[in-house]
């Protein structure tokens, strides 16, 4: 459930503002630049990854709901886990490196740019949706060691 959790929190950080910024210069005044959602700030690549790595926790508690897995080529938890670490540094690859504000560089103009709040919030839900598959896997190994003592 946690893990679940962590992934729709991601997914819905990426429709929040993640970047904005000023532009300052030679003889210019200082001039605000639209934001960039957490969807802008990547490419087309890294949204199918992060759509992929967001919803692997959400269909594993959607489907544990339902019915217990079977037929995967992992354990659950080790594919949430997985998922997570993944997700956590794709987000904060772009965190500490946010993208250009301009396609072509400016000369003489410096650019500041500022993280919002969501730009934090994602990946502190990935490292959710990965200690929500750490503990999945801790719990199942406890309840199979209940299992094999007399």
């Amino acid at each position: 459930m946690l893990a679940g959790a962590g992934g729709l929190v991601v997914f819905v950080c990426m429709f929040l503002p993640w970047f904005d910024g000023s532009l300052a210069g030679r003889g210019v005044s200082k001039v605000e630049v639209d934001t960039i959602t957490g969807w802008e700030a990547f490419g087309s690549f890294f949204d199918l990854v992060i759509i992929v790595l967001a919803a692997v926790p959400i269909a594993i508690v959607v489907w544990r709901a339902s019915a217990p897995p079977s037929g995967l080529p992992a354990e659950p938890s080790t594919l949430v886990l997985g998922a997570g670490a993944l997700l956590l540094a794709v987000l904060l690859w772009r965190v500490l490196d946010p993208p250009d504000l301009f396609d072509v560089p400016l000369p003489d103009l410096e650019t500041d740019i500022s993280r919002n709040p969501a730009a934090f919030a994602a990946p502190l839900a990935a490292l959710v949706v990965m200690v929500g598959g750490w503990a999945q896997g801790r719990e199942r190994a406890l309840a199979e060691r209940r299992r094999a003592q007399p």
